[in-house]
């Protein structure tokens, strides 16, 4: 009796489910009225022909998609059935598909993948006379299938299982002195007994163990499919990163941490210390902040650099803009002060001015108003646009 299997003793148990079914409803049958009994009789029979039918022609379709699956595509002129060898062909695969192991459907991924790499160098062999773009295309192709070859598939779901029976083997001889019903897992000889002794309990544990074992399956699934996806987007935001600091070396902070904390300065201020004198860092920082969603984009640092680039351009152009303002406001002032000082003798100034534009010689009035300029740090062609109009205005 210990030898008894429980999915034999699960087989009994539904059978005399099945059985009380047909007797009661025998039973219910036999108290029924002649007439409803009749109607019940006539469905019964109903029924039963319309399966018969059904399987007739399940069998018949059969044999006839055999025949078809064995006919050549050239012989086959009817467009339906076409298609229809087409759908059993790739119903067939993928029954094939889902009987072979893990090791097997990478071996059959790499076939496939060694097959079309054979064909491609067989085409470039006889593309000679194609042109450079051609060429190219299959070259691209070529080198992604090999790159697709060395790395190797990870059959995620498989791993997952593997890992989920060592853990069931681990807990199998961990809960050993532990009473049944507090177990994790237990052996088929104890589980036999315990269905003999308590089929009730048993059962209830077997379905606790069950739904233990799954949440633990997808749990493992779930993580291993975060880690990777996790891993592809630092790959994708290094890649990025490295094509940041070639166009802008100045954010690669890293030596200039390294020196800091030699000094023996505390995190925050070193972080201090490097956003007062770098300020595209300090920049980059509050743009990351302020956008938080993008750390989840693999171009993240080229995002927060395109934007730095943007505030670095406008700030720029209102410093220059603001810096020529107050160089105007200096000419203006200037020039009406040297005005005032002037007008009291307006025929000289019109005789020096007059002077000064043949022998174009620069006064004390103008070379202060330059000098002034200079210091401002104006460019020349402002400085010559500032001593025209003051000569402009003087000579009035």
């Amino acid at each position: 009796m210990a030898e008894i299997k429980v999915e034999e003793a699960k087989k009994e148990l539904q059978g005399k489910v099945e059985e009380a079914k047909s007797k009661l409803q025998k039973q219910q049958e036999a108290s029924m009225p002649e007439v409803e009994r009749k109607a019940l009789e006539a469905k019964k029979t109903e029924e039963a022909k319309k399966a018969e039918d059904a399987r007739i022609a399940a069998e018949a379709q059969a044999k006839k998609d055999a025949e078809l699956l064995l006919k050549k595509d050239e012989e086959i002129k009817d467009e339906a059935e076409k298609k229809r060898k087409a759908e059993l062909l790739d119903k067939q695969r993928k029954e094939e598909d889902s009987k072979l192991s893990a090791d097997e459907k990478i071996k059959r991924t790499e076939e496939k993948s060694q097959k079309r790499i054979d064909e491609i160098k067989n085409e470039l062999l006889m593309t000679k006379d194609k042109s450079a773009k051609e060429i190219q295309i299959l070259r691209d192709e070529l080198a992604a299938l090999r790159k697709e070859r060395e790395e190797e598939p990870i059959d995620l779901v498989s791993l997952v299982e593997k890992e989920e029976a060592e853990k069931h083997k681990k807990y199998l001889e961990e809960d050993q002195s532990k009473p049944r019903e507090k177990r994790r897992e237990m052996s088929k000889d104890e589980l036999n007994d315990w269905m003999l002794e308590d089929q009730a309990e048993a059962v209830a544990w077997i379905n606790r163990r069950e739904i233990r074992r799954e949440i633990d399956k997808r749990q493992n699934l779930a993580f291993k499919q975060r880690d990777g996806a996790t891993k592809k987007l630092l790959e994708g935001q290094f890649q990025s990163l490295t094509r940041v600091y070639a166009k802008h070396p100045e954010l690669d902070i890293r030596k200039r941490k390294e020196e800091l904390k030699n000094q023996g300065k505390s995190e925050d201020e070193i972080e201090n210390i490097i956003r007062g004198e770098n300020k595209k860092y300090s920049l980059i920082i509050d743009i990351a902040e302020e956008n938080p969603d993008w750390k989840f984009n693999p171009k993240a640092p080229e995002l927060v650099a395109e934007e730095m680039e943007k505030r670095l351009k406008g700030s720029t152009d209102s410093e220059e803009k603001t810096q020529v303002e107050k160089l105007q406001e200096q000419v203006e002032a200037l020039s009406a002060e040297i005005a005032r000082i002037t007008s009291g003798d307006e025929g000289i100034t019109s005789t020096i001015a007059s002077e000064r534009k043949s022998k174009d010689v620069t006064t004390e009035a103008e070379n202060a108003l330059i000098e002034t300029m200079r210091k401002a740090k104006a460019s020349q062609a402002m400085i010559d646009s500032a001593v025209k109009k003051f000569r402009e205005k003087n000579k009035k």
